[in-house]
């Protein structure tokens, strides 16, 4: 057993070790929040309380998973009291050993589902062998994490808040598990990769990591911003009976505080589910959105996202961001009809969260029924065009132009593009999808373990060995593929417009140029026209 004091009490640890015998401590459940329950519901963060005695963190308590709505189950599971963290460290301060950097991992799921304290969903089982300290962490969704109102005591983003909340304790604790609060990388998969780019443009988060990754993800796309909040609180209420006619938006915050978590999560869930069935597009509703600023210190995110990128007004730090190649599995699981709606009717124009001009929807709807036709090829999946827009919409098209938008500054920006198709591609497998291409979330299990991918054997453990080198370098020194690594990894070089490269990993990993011109010219345009 480990022992450790933070600054709220004693810890006591455990040893484990991974399937190559490398052993390494692991401290679970860790409070780095006081529980937002009660009247802290809806309200940012509050520090910890301290605990008398030896805190036991061997375990996580599954209840302490973020309360939520399960797809699979179809019912509520978790909690309101969620605020919780893993740290796991290859080694116990000594007094003489240097610190260690630090990657603390984000859960993707929407802003409404996921959690990252179960270690069978993202473990740290291959980067810690790397000598790196990992921390993941738990944040509030949907509703309780992003219930917007415009007023103080419920102003939005505060699963966001949570977020940093988490990287405040990361900066006040984390040299306790021999880790280096000065080398701090944040990484994130989905919602997890737009946290992390959110985190770029808070001004909240400025000094509280030093790195960024970001996994099939991005604050622009259109799902991870929510442009009407109240609208969407003031449908909930209606769906669990509030009838009152005025426009008191504090008598809706106290008629939401006063309901159940599990109605509220449930409720929201419902709300989602029919905007997607009328719209046809995802939609997972209480999401991040932009606050207004009440001059009390509290506001994570003030200005659209797009603005504040174009600005520069963001954290400059080092970047690796990219995406998988057929993101748009995705939407052929959730929303089928709308793959066959744009690959049958090539409506790439009725998708939008915002209203496209008359003019500018036939232009567009040209330009992409060109752009998306160029490459069909006989023995094609007969959906590629439908599959391939939902990649470019959903995703890519948002990671991409976000990443020239942050390079034009002169930060250093890697892409990358995930095409390899191996035995535990994570999406792939939870799905039993039989199709070609990686699908959203494939990488995932080449970088974090995760009990629905089956063990790496052959070139699948080539790859995840590869990946998960490069992504230690990089948190160690900004760099995935260091001059001392060129014998075992191709050069990863930083993207500019002068030269626009990009790492295709693949079986056989190489650097590519200029990654669809044609398709990101058209939606850089769109975001230029109507993001800003």
């Amino acid at each position: 057993m480990a022992t450790v004091v933070i600054q709220h009490g004693k810890l006591q640890g455990k040893k484990s070790q991974n399937n190559n015998g490398f052993e390494y401590n692991e401290f679970l459940g860790i409070p780095y929040a006081k529980s937002p329950v009660g009247n802290l519901r809806f309200k940012s963060p509050q520090p910890p309380e301290k605990w008398a005695g030896v805190r036991d963190a061997t375990l996580v308590n599954t209840n302490n998973v973020a309360l939520q709505f399960d797809m699979f189950s179809s019912q509520v599971i978790g909690s309101e009291d969620c605020l919780y963290l893993n740290v796991y460290t290859p080694k116990i301060p000594d007094g003489e050993s240097k610190l260690l950097p630090v990657m603390v991992f984000i859960h993707g799921g929407g802003f409404v589902v996921g959690n990252g304290i179960l270690e069978n969903e993202h473990g740290p089982n291959f980067l810690i062998e790397h000598n790196v300290v990992i921390v993941t962490i738990n944040y509030r969704l949907s509703v309780l994490g992003f219930l917007c109102l415009d007023i103080p005591e419920a102003a939005g983003n505060m699963g966001l808040k949570d977020q940093v909340k988490a990287l405040e304790w990361v900066q006040n604790n984390i040299v306790h598990f021999s880790g280096d609060k000065d080398n701090v990388t944040i990484f994130g998969i989905s919602a997890g990769a737009a946290s992390v780019e959110y985190h770029l443009l808070s001004p909240k988060s400025k000094g509280l990591f030093h790195k960024a990754i970001l996994h099939s993800g991005s604050c622009l796309n259109h799902w991870a911003v929510n442009y009407e909040p109240k609208k969407l609180a003031y449908q909930l209420a209606t769906k669990l009976g509030y009838n009152n006619s005025s426009e008191d938006v504090y008598a809706l915050k106290e008629f939401l505080l006063n309901i159940p978590g599990t109605d509220l999560m449930a409720a929201s869930s419902e709300i989602c589910e029919n905007y997607t069935t009328e719209k046809g597009r995802i939609f997972f509703g209480f999401v991040p959105t932009v606050e207004k600023d009440f001059s009390n210190g509290d506001a994570f995110l003030t200005d659209l996202p797009y603005r504040l990128l174009k600005k520069g007004l963001f954290n400059h730090v080092p970047i690796i961001k990219g995406f998988c190649n057929r993101e748009g599995y995705l939407t052929y699981v959730l929303k089928p009809k709308a793959i066959l709606d744009v690959q049958e009717n090539k409506n790439f124009t009725s998708y939008w969260s915002f209203e496209l001009d008359s003019d500018d929807k036939i232009k567009y709807r040209e330009q992409m029924k060109k752009a998306y036709s160029m490459n069909i090829k006989p023995g094609d999946d007969e959906d590629k065009v439908g599959v391939d827009f939902f990649s470019d919409f959903d995703f890519v098209s948002g990671i991409w132009t976000s990443g020239k938008l942050i390079a034009r500054k002169g930060v250093p920006v890697r892409f990358y593009d995930f095409s390899y198709e191996g035995k535990i591609n994570f999406f792939k497998v939870a799905f039993g999808i039989k199709r070609t291409g990686t699908a959203h979330g494939d990488d995932h299990t080449y970088i974090l373990y995760n009990k629905v991918a089956k063990e790496a054997q052959g070139h699948d453990l080539i790859i995840r060995n590869t990946m998960c080198l490069m992504w230690t370098n990089f948190a160690k020194s900004s760099c995935p593929t260091p001059p001392d690594s060129m014998g075992e990894l191709i050069e990863w070089p930083v993207y500019t417009e002068d030269n626009p490269v990009y790492l295709r990993i693949d079986k056989n990993i190489e650097v590519l140029s200029n990654y669809e011109p044609n398709k990101m010219s058209i939606y850089e345009e769109i975001y230029e026209k109507y993001e800003k």
